[in-house]
């Protein structure tokens, strides 16, 4: 390689460094607002949660349904291949259940594989969550909910299930007035936005993680080939004043 292809490198990975700095610089200032909404919904689910619990009676019904959380973008790590092993391997140990896929990269990955998939489901992170009414109507009639998703755990991002049904020893209390259809409607709402913007938050972490690796080390590789650059020029210098000490001899 000689020095002209090596400043055409030098470019490239200098174009790259610039790239891969600003995504991580942009995923870390996003974090922040997603943080602080994950925290607003995370109080919306818990209290909606204690008062379909006490209400929520365990239908006849032996289907559940799994719910998988994934990505649409990429560059985010392998956090969507652990929730995909992490919702393979429980839906391997667990019969009778309907699969809805959530994220551009499970589609893509479930589309290669021969397992029926009840929904799937796109959401754009700009617009509001929510499942649409045919969907919610269709998740009233199962026995039970799972969500498959990923979750920032002692700073470290972890897959997790989450059960929206469970049984629980019900306690007496006013109840007239409760639109309990309405409430478990905003429930499963609630839930789906809750998990959802957690996984955001993991999705922009890796990210911000990955992006900032790929910058240091195209640095490091900047550097030596500047070096490398640098010692072909000191070279061919030195092979040139060569060739004219010993020409004047000549």
């Amino acid at each position: 390689m000689n020095i002209k292809e090596m400043k055409i490198q030098i470019n490239i990975l200098t174009n790259i460094n610039k790239i891969t700095n600003t995504m991580s610089m942009i995923s870390f200032s996003k974090m922040g607002i997603i943080s602080k909404r994950c925290k607003i919904l995370n109080n919306l689910y818990k209290e909606t949660r204690k008062i379909i619990l006490e209400n929520y009676i365990i239908k006849n019904n032996k289907i559940n349904c799994c719910i998988l959380i994934t990505t649409n973008k990429g560059f985010c790590g392998s956090i969507n291949n652990e929730s995909i092993k992490f919702f393979l391997k429980f839906v391997k140990n667990n019969k009778n259940l309907d699969l809805i896929i959530i994220g551009k990269k499970a589609i893509d990955f479930f589309e290669k594989k021969n397992i029926y998939i009840k929904k799937k489901i796109i959401f754009n992170e700009k617009t509001d969550i929510f499942f649409s009414k045919d969907i919610i109507e269709l998740l009233k009639s199962y026995k039970n909910i799972f969500f498959i998703s990923s979750k920032i755990i002692n700073n470290s991002i972890k897959s997790i299930k989450t059960e929206l049904f469970i049984k629980k020893k019900k306690y007496f209390y006013e109840k007239k007035n409760l639109n309990y259809r309405f409430l478990l409607e905003k429930y499963i709402n609630y839930s789906l936005k809750h998990l959802f913007y957690e996984n955001y938050h993991c999705e922009l972490k890796s990210r911000m993680i990955t992006m900032k690796s790929a910058a240091d080390s195209s640095k490091k590789i900047i550097k030596n080939m500047n070096i490398i650059k640098n010692k072909i020029r000191q070279f061919k210098v030195t092979q040139e004043m060569l060739e004219i000490i010993n020409g004047s001899y000549l």
